[in-house]
């Protein structure tokens, strides 16, 4: 009789392209993509002399998914229009090109041969100029199991050319070469192994921590960041307003955030500011005062808030909000 065998079917693969788009549409084109794709929020910008273009190569398996993509000079954060049902992270491998990515009040410089990761549900931003990378987007209770710390080290460039980080460059790299003849199963195993490839890129970083923190201390943290999330609008919302929202004193919680790279209010001050630029261009909000954002997320005083923002993103808030809406003109 003949052997009939089950032909194990290779991952789904999928090119996008804004080439052939209207300028004014790629940006837009591109977010509807990633949210169908991935099921990824993101917001993109771009200047108006030279709107967005990019180009992407998708891999698509039950678990696995990862694409190549090149970008043209834009800025990308977490859309606050969209979120996923399907939480999700973020680790890129700069292939060419240099960004800059922030989150939970870091912000680093990211070089070719450099990987970061990015908690995708929660806000960021990244600044680039023409860039090529390799990213996979990976599933937040899998990606936490292999490594507990792992919102501690967000937006942190992970050097790639040796050491740990050049195990995870590996792997990555023989995956997107082998990619067009994945089958499902393959990829699979994968997906349960990158995390723990990963674990070992950032171990470089983790070493540079005197004291690397316990599975309880990680779990504070994240309680902590999670109430600081919800109740960024309270004005009142300082350590001792936290400690008694999470049932902890103020004194173990500055010294749960003793080694990031913000203290913990000037990591909430941050996280306002981050609000408040993502509501000054939104859409919906365009008519909406700039102190009425401001007080919206929490700042008693403008004016320290305008400086504030400028200190942070290099112009004031109502020059900010004027250049992105002529942008949107131009475009």
């Amino acid at each position: 009789m003949p052997n009939f065998q089950k032909r194990e079917t290779t991952i789904a693969i999928q090119t996008f392209s804004t080439r052939n788009s209207l300028a004014a549409e790629g940006a837009r084109l591109f977010e509807r993509e990633m949210a169908c794709l991935f099921s990824v929020g993101l917001s993109l910008h771009s200047e108006a002399d030279r709107p967005l273009t990019t180009d992407m190569l998708a891999y698509r398996g039950r678990r696995l998914q990862f694409a190549s993509l090149r970008f043209s000079p834009h800025r990308t954060s977490a859309s606050p229009q969209a979120s996923s049902t399907q939480p999700r992270w973020l680790v890129t491998l700069q292939k060419d090109g240099e960004a800059e990515v922030s989150q939970s009040g870091r912000t680093s410089r990211v070089r070719p041969g450099d990987l970061f990761l990015l908690n995708l549900g929660e806000p960021f931003h990244i600044e680039t100029g023409d860039i090529t990378t390799h990213s996979v987007y990976l599933d937040a209770e899998t990606l936490r199991r292999a490594i507990p710390d792992a919102a501690s080290m967000t937006a942190l460039p992970i050097a790639t050319d040796a050491g740990p980080g050049a195990i995870f460059r590996a792997v990555s790299d023989e995956m997107f070469s082998m990619a067009p003849t994945l089958t499902e199963m393959t990829a699979d195993r994968i997906a349960d192994a990158l995390p723990y490839a990963l674990g070992v890129a950032l171990s470089a970083r983790i070493a540079e921590v005197p004291t690397c923190p316990t599975r309880l201390q990680v779990f504070h943290r994240e309680r902590i960041r999670a109430y600081v999330v919800e109740h960024l609008q309270e004005p009142g919302l300082d350590a001792d307003y936290i400690a008694q929202g999470v049932n902890l004193s103020s004194r173990y919680i500055y010294r749960l955030f003793a080694s990031d790279a913000l203290p913990l209010m000037k990591w909430v001050w941050a996280e306002r500011l981050e609000r408040c630029r993502q509501d000054l261009v939104a859409r919906t909000l365009i008519n909406r005062p700039v102190g009425e954002i401001a007080y919206g997320w929490g700042f008693s005083d403008v004016a320290h808030f305008s400086r504030a923002f400028k200190d942070r993103f290099g112009t004031t808030p109502t020059s900010y909000r004027k250049l992105y809406a002529n942008g949107n003109r131009a475009a």
